[in-house]
């Protein structure tokens, strides 16, 4: 591939980490709540087409909901939020304010974040979105085992945690964002302990995400320790886009 093995979709190389870990699984299954983009940004997008993985995306923006569902037809895509008190509720999306440009992965239903994010100079919409619980899109959708459960929703990780009993479910890996939003603050300590008591060792913190596997999972435990280094041999999405490497999305 041109001196390098993969491009890096993921804002912090975490999908470098997980193509390690999973080398040579293929047809793996996946649930990514907060799926973000296709492309940029995406923890998935390397493995599903290097590995052949299918999975359920779920994006409560309809604009990324939609690139989700033109861009990966063989997946589940679901345009909800997810927490532990379902129905309707309020979901602020971030945009461009004071200086600011992007801002959609900042989007969130806390509205404690939301307030963090107006007094640096970003603006917000609000939506009104089904919110549903991780068991329901679980008992839906997938089966006990399945390969990855990614948590990625600005400051809401508890509540996505808490919907669920992980214990049953038992995903072979998690990565939750551990950090409260554009810091390096953690946020791990309300919900660590649950993910930790279902069965599951810390495998990684990145800096920004903490990675774990379960506990008899050994094997994956050692590939997912090791951050992303120059010994995978990886080029960053924004370094290949400017190189003309790759089709800009």
């Amino acid at each position: 591939m041109g001196g390098y093995d993969l491009i890096a979709y993921a804002g912090n190389a975490e999908d470098v980490v997980l193509m390690r870990a999973f080398a040579g699984h293929r047809g793996g299954s996946f649930v990514d709540v907060g799926a973000g983009e296709p492309v940029s940004g995406s923890l998935t997008k390397n493995l599903v087409d290097g590995l052949g993985w299918r999975g359920v995306n779920v994006e409560p923006l309809p604009e990324r909901h939609a690139r989700l569902q033109q861009a990966r037809p063989s997946d589940v895509s679901l345009c909800v939020a997810v927490g532990d008190e379902p129905g309707t509720a309020a979901f602020f999306r971030v945009v461009p304010g004071r200086g600011k440009t992007g801002g959609r992965g900042l989007s969130t239903l806390r509205r404690d974040v939301l307030e963090e994010h107006l007094g640096d100079g970003w603006r917000h919409e609000e939506l009104r979105v089904d919110v549903i619980a991780l068991e329901t899109i679980l008992s839906a959708h997938t089966k006990p085992g399945f390969d990855l459960l990614k948590v990625d929703v600005e400051g809401a990780e508890a509540a996505v945690l808490r919907s669920a009993d992980l214990r049953v479910w038992r995903p072979r890996v998690i990565v939750v964002e551990a950090t409260v939003p554009l810091t390096s603050r953690p946020s791990h300590q309300e919900w660590e302990p649950r993910v930790l008591a279902a069965g599951y060792r810390l495998a990684l913190f990145d800096g920004l995400n903490r990675f774990y596997a379960r506990d008899d999972e050994a094997d994956l435990y050692e590939r997912l320790a090791v951050p992303a280094n120059v010994l995978d041999n990886y080029i960053p999405y924004a370094c290949a886009r400017r190189a003309g490497l790759i089709e800009p999305d």
